[in-house]
Formats: C-alpha cells, sequence, structure tokens
C-alpha cells in the first residue's frame, strides 16, 4: 500500500467525519472506514518490517561478499605458496638428479680390468679359473684371490676370454658366469695349443659378479698359461 493512497484514506476519513456531523452518516460507515484505517496501517507496518528485513539481508549478502573476497585473496595466496614450493621441489630433484647422475659418472670413470693366467694349471669340475697375474685393475673389481669381478656400479659391462689347451693334451670346455648363471661358452678342442676365445655384453646391478669356469673334463688335462689365457672386462655404460 503507498503512502500516497493511505494519506487519501485518511482524507477521505476525515471529509467523512465532517459530513457525519451535518449529513448524520451511520455510526456503521464510520465503523467501517475506521477498520480499513487500522488495516491501512497493519500493512504499512508489514512493509516497513520487510524493508527493514530486505535491508538486512542486503547488509548480509555485503558482509558475505566481503568474506568470499577475504577468502578467495588467502586461496589465491595460498595457491601462490604452494606454487612456490613446488618449483622449489622440482628445482632440488633436478639437482639431486644431476649429483646422482655426476656421482655415478665419476663412480663409472675407469672401471676396467685385464688379467692373465700365469702357470698351466690341472682343472677339476666347475673350477673357478683364477687368472693370477694383473694388468689393469681401475676400479678394483677383479679380485685375483678368488678369480671374481664384481660390479661397482649397476650397468651395462663387456667381458672377454681366451683359454689355450697345453700341447695335444687337453679339450678345454669353459664358461663366463653371472651370478652363477652361465652367459657364455668357451671351447678350445686340444689340437696343438688350440685356443677358444667368447665376447660377451651384460647387464650387471651393483654387487653382481662375473667369473671364469671350468665346466668338465673327465681325463683332468691342463688349461695352458704363460700369459696366453686371459680374462678381461669393462664398463659400457652406467645407469
Amino acid at each position: 500500500m503507498s503512502f500516497r493512497k493511505l494519506f487519501q484514506l485518511v482524507c477521505m476519513f476525515a471529509v467523512t467525519a465532517s459530513v457525519t456531523c451535518d449529513s448524520d452518516v451511520t455510526k456503521e460507515t464510520l465503523s467501517s472506514l475506521q477498520q480499513q484505517m487500522q488495516e491501512l496501517q497493519v500493512a504499512f507496518q508489514r512493509q516497513n518490517a520487510e524493508i527493514h528485513e530486505l535491508k538486512g539481508e542486503h547488509q548480509m549478502l555485503k558482509v558475505e561478499n566481503k568474506e568470499l573476497k577475504a577468502e578467495q585473496q588467502q586461496q589465491k595466496e595460498r595457491i601462490e605458496y604452494i606454487t612456490a614450493e613446488n618449483n622449489e621441489l622440482k628445482d632440488y630433484l633436478q639437482l639431486q638428479r644431476i649429483t646422482k647422475q655426476k656421482r655415478v659418472s665419476d663412480d663409472a670413470a675407469g672401471i676396467g680390468f685385464a688379467t692373465s693366467l700365469l702357470p698351466n694349471a690341472a682343472l677339476g669340475d666347475h673350477q673357478i679359473i683364477l687368472f693370477d697375474t694383473v694388468v689393469t685393475n681401475d676400479g678394483n673389481g677383479y679380485d685375483p684371490r678368488n678369480g671374481q669381478f664384481t660390479a661397482p656400479v649397476t650397468g651395462l659391462y663387456a667381458f672377454s676370454v681366451t683359454v689355450m689347451c697345453v700341447g695335444n693334451e687337453s679339450t678345454l670346455h669353459v664358461a663366463i658366469m653371472k651370478d652363477g648363471q652361465r652367459i657364455g661358452r668357451v671351447y678350445a678342442n686340444g689340437n696343438s695349443f688350440d685356443n677358444g676365445s667368447k665376447f660377451v655384453v651384460v647387464q650387471l646391478d651393483a654387487g653382481q659378479m662375473v667369473w671364469v669356469e671350468h665346466e668338465f673334463d673327465p681325463s683332468g688335462y691342463k688349461i695352458y698359461g704363460n700369459g696366453y689365457s686371459a680374462f678381461s672386462g669393462f664398463l659400457i655404460m652406467a645407469y
């Protein structure tokens, strides 16, 4: 109900009251007008209450909007902080990777050995051949005490083996072993200092071992020394 309409009704009521004195308007008519006036007052008060409530809701929305903006700003700052931390972590991991690569490269530098057999030797079944003369042992991977090479680092390795028979006395069956698994075989048939050779490329984890082993010889024939039988190896690439 507008203020204008309310004013008109008030004026009507005043006129009616005036007319009543001159025209004997019934009390019933006055009572009806008074009731309408009360209803208008109630409606006016209700509208005022609704306007007040709307103002309160509007104020509350302004507060919530302000809080939302503040929360968005906090989230933005948090994202920026996490992004910075993530970049720092990436830089750290990159540095660690480079450091690890450098350490592996440093460890892998100069890994290689070359050995030979000095004396002739009789060999039993599955006996490891002890190549006793060490020419090169960069990285100290080869141990002449047990004839075994232990990989200092994980990587790709190459190994070469040559064995020679003693005159016409022996037939040799020799195997290149990786932790007990045969990865290559060499044969020499005993025909006038015959020899056999083998070259293998194999992946090794750090700590794995490679050696040369006589497989079998029922006659107990010998392997020829004097530097003609040899065992060597080197690291191709570290992982």
